[in-house]
């Protein structure tokens, strides 16, 4: 009778030991992820200018819902890394128009664009939106 209540005790105890794994990195993981009931929304990502011979890009410039915000880049590399925030996203999300500007190495200004929508993040998202720029 020992042996069996010994082997049920370890039995017991590896259970619990392995419900514990499963139950912390869920909860080590659901405090780092952002509020999808924020109207702040950070949207940030790559602008490239290689469409462009020489190029490198200066600027990120999004409009959306008559608010500006842009980002200015050292200029000196053909990607670089830009961040913008917008406030009071509606949770339906904003229709926003992004402008690139690149600067080869003559100093002549070229510029691309895209069409966006900002959106607010998932349940299990982030308060940032990826958005690369090529």
């Amino acid at each position: 009778m020992r042996d069996f209540s010994s082997k049920a005790n370890r039995l017991g105890s590896a259970m619990v030991v392995a419900s514990l794994a499963v139950v912390v990195p869920a909860a080590a993981t659901g405090t780092a992820h952002g509020n999808p009931n924020s109207a702040r929304v950070t949207v940030a990502g790559t602008a490239s200018c290689e469409r462009f011979e020489d190029s490198s890009a200066t600027d990120v410039t999004i409009v959306a819902k008559g608010k500006t915000a842009s980002d200015q880049l050292s200029g000196e590399n053909v990607s670089e890394s830009y961040s913008v925030t917008f406030t009071k996203v509606p949770q339906k999300g904003l229709a926003a128009n992004v402008k690139i500007t690149c600067v080869d190495s003559d100093n002549e200004q070229h510029t691309f664009g895209k069409s966006i929508t900002i959106t607010r993040p998932a349940s299990t998202g982030t308060e940032t939106q990826t958005v690369n720029l090529k």
